[in-house]
């Protein structure tokens, strides 16, 4: 009997052991003691104590930054990208000029290491 035939018998025979068998990812698993501790106490205080408030800092960053260059959180995005160029090809004229001229405001204030100023930076860009 060659090598292959008998390797092809081994691998029939152990489908057909496991082929009732639950598979390995839908298995559900116990959590150890440890795990479940840190669960309990450990990510509460982590959440509350460190990545939220590092999240709504960020956040409120983003937020600053857009409103600073007078650009909103869509026009940060690439352009180049499938769905942003089908996007921009259904809005209407209007809103594809305003992008523009905001995109190239913030350009503009970039380049020279400027903001808008306080009355103008007053909108949501989220």
């Amino acid at each position: 009997m060659s090598f292959h035939r008998a390797f092809a018998r081994v691998v029939c025979n152990y489908n057909k052991s496991i082929e009732g068998s639950v598979p390995w990812y839908q298995v559900k698993r116990e959590k150890s003691p440890f795990q479940q501790v840190w669960d309990e106490v450990f990510t509460p205080v982590w959440f509350k104590l460190v990545k939220g408030p590092y999240e709504r800092w960020e956040y409120n960053a983003l937020v600053a930054r857009y409103r600073g260059m007078g650009i909103m959180a869509d026009d940060a995005m690439n352009d180049k990208d499938m769905i942003v160029e089908r996007a921009l090809d259904i809005i209407p004229e209007d809103i594809r000029i305003q992008r523009y001229r905001r995109m190239m405001r913030g350009a503009v204030l970039a380049g020279r290491k400027l903001h808008l100023p306080l009355e103008l930076q007053n909108y949501d860009p989220m």
